[in-house]
C-alpha cells in the first residue's frame, strides 16, 4: 500500500466533518488516546475495529484498499481484472498479452494465484491449438488437486473451478460442477460471482457438448441465457445464442437454429467480437454445412453503428 490506514482514515474523518468523539462512538469503538495514535499511524487497528471505523464513516473496505494504494488497483488485481475480461480461449490475442504481463509480474513478485491463472491461461492456449482436452487438462490438474482436497472454496477460488471444470471428465466433472454451484449460490451477491456462474453454465454445456451429450445440456444453455440476458453480459449472451443455435439443429428443428444463428452471427460481427465469431462459425458450418458467408456478406465494410441494432458499451 502507498498509503497508511491511520492517516487516510483522518483525511477521510475531517472530509466528512466528523470529530473523533463521533467516530470512536463516544469511545465504544475504542478509546480517545487510541484513535489518535491509529491517526498518527502510531497504533495498528484490529480488523475488528478497522472494520468498525469504516462502518461509522460508511466507507467500503474495498473502496479503502483503493484509497490506500493512492486511487488504483495493485497491479496483481489489474492482472485479474483482465483474466475476467478475456471472454474466451478463442480470443488469442488477449490471452498472449496477458501471459507475458503475468510473468513479468512474476519475476518481481509472489503470488500463487497469479501462477495458477497462468496455468489457466497456457491450458486455454493448448485447447484452442489441439480442440481437444487432453493435453490441457494436464497442465491445470494441479490447481483441482489442490483445491478438491479443501473443504471450503474461497470467493477466489470460484474463479478458477469455472474457469477448468470443462477440462475434466466423468466423476471428477460431476464433483467439480455440484460443489461449484454450491459456494455459487453461497457467494452469489459478491463481486463478479453472477458473472462466473454464467460461466460455469456455458462450461458446462461445452463439456457437454464436446462429450457428445450436447441435447442434455439443454437445461444449463436456457439459464445461461436467461442470466447473461438479465446481467446485462450481451458478448455471453450472443455466444450462448450461437450453441442454442448448434442444439436446435441437432433436434430437428432447423428453420428456427439458422435464425437463431443469423441472430448471433450478425450481432457478433457488428460488435467487432470476430475471434468468438470465427470459433463459432466453425463449429456452425461443421455440424450444419450450412454457410454463414450469407448472413454476413451484406455487412462487409458497414460500420458497426449501422448495423440494424444499437451498439452499446460492454
Amino acid at each position: 500500500m502507498v498509503n497508511k490506514f491511520g492517516s487516510e482514515l483522518k483525511n477521510i474523518r475531517k472530509t466528512l466533518g466528523i470529530s473523533q468523539r463521533e467516530l470512536s462512538n463516544d469511545g465504544i469503538i475504542v478509546s480517545k488516546s487510541s484513535l489518535q495514535r491509529i491517526e498518527n499511524d502510531k497504533q495498528t487497528p484490529s480488523v475488528d475495529i478497522a472494520s468498525l471505523l469504516l462502518q461509522r464513516l460508511d466507507i467500503s473496505s474495498p473502496e479503502m484498499e483503493y484509497r490506500l494504494n493512492n486511487f488504483s488497483l495493485s497491479e496483481k488485481e489489474k492482472l485479474i481484472n483482465e483474466f475476467r475480461e478475456i471472454g474466451s480461449s478463442a480470443n488469442v490475442a488477449g490471452i498472449n498479452s496477458l501471459l507475458i504481463k503475468m510473468k513479468n509480474f512474476l519475476q518481481s513478485n509472489y503470488s500463487a494465484y497469479i501462477s495458477n491463472l497462468i496455468l489457466i491461461l497456457e491450458s486455454l492456449t493448448l485447447f484452442q491449438e489441439e480442440q481437444s482436452f487432453e493435453n490441457a487438462r494436464k497442465i491445470v490438474t494441479p490447481i483441482w488437486q489442490s483445491l478438491e482436497k479443501r473443504d471450503e472454496w474461497l470467493y477466489k477460488d470460484i474463479l478458477l473451478i469455472s474457469n477448468i471444470i470443462y477440462m475434466f471428465d466423468g466423476e471428477t466433472f460431476l464433483n467439480m460442477k455440484n460443489r461449484l454451484l454450491f459456494f455459487i449460490n453461497k457467494y452469489y451477491h459478491l463481486g463478479t460471482v453472477k458473472k462466473l456462474y454464467i460461466i460455469t453454465l456455458l462450461n458446462s454445456v461445452l463439456y457437454m457438448k464436446k462429450n457428445n451429450r450436447f441435447l442434455e445440456a439443454e437445461e444449463d444453455l436456457n439459464i445461461a441465457l436467461k442470466k447473461a440476458k438479465e446481467q446485462n453480459e450481451h458478448i455471453r449472451y450472443l455466444d450462448a445464442l450461437s450453441l442454442k443455435a448448434e442444439l436446435l439443429w441437432l433436434k430437428g428443428e432447423k428453420e428456427f437454429a439458422i435464425k437463431i444463428a443469423k441472430e448471433s452471427f450478425i450481432k457478433l460481427y457488428c460488435l467487432e467480437q470476430f475471434d468468438i465469431l470465427e470459433d463459432n462459425i466453425k463449429d456452425w458450418e461443421k455440424l450444419t454445412n450450412v454457410k454463414v458467408d450469407t448472413f454476413l456478406k451484406p455487412l462487409t465494410g458497414v460500420a458497426s453503428g449501422k448495423c440494424g441494432f444499437t451498439t452499446v458499451s460492454i
